[in-house]
């Protein structure tokens, strides 16, 4: 059973890696695998990777091609992932 706490944890790692991206229109594409985030944005500039592990659940930042891939715990990032994904699909609405 996930407690409050654990819900808003997460929603604050999501609110802080998407403000670090730029906010959720500058996410063009997301995937995942069991440990990272794999981001592509329109605009790598108003990318801040350095801000992103200010967050104790962010371990890292992988700068790959255009991708930025993000090192992260284990535990949350499934529910991280599909809150942007969910982000990215209202926005477009």
């Amino acid at each position: 059973m996930t407690t409050d706490l654990e819900k808003t944890n997460k929603i604050k790692v999501t609110e802080h890696i998407v403000e670090c991206f730029g906010g959720i229109k500058n996410i063009k594409n997301i995937s995942k695998d069991i440990t990272r985030i794999k981001i592509l944005v329109d605009s790598n500039s108003l990318v801040k990777r350095d801000d992103l592990t200010k967050n104790d659940n962010i371990i890292g930042t992988i700068k790959s091609n255009e991708l930025t891939e993000i090192v992260m715990n284990f535990e949350i990032i499934d529910d991280v992932y599909n809150k942007i994904l969910y982000m990215m699909n209202d926005q477009k609405q």
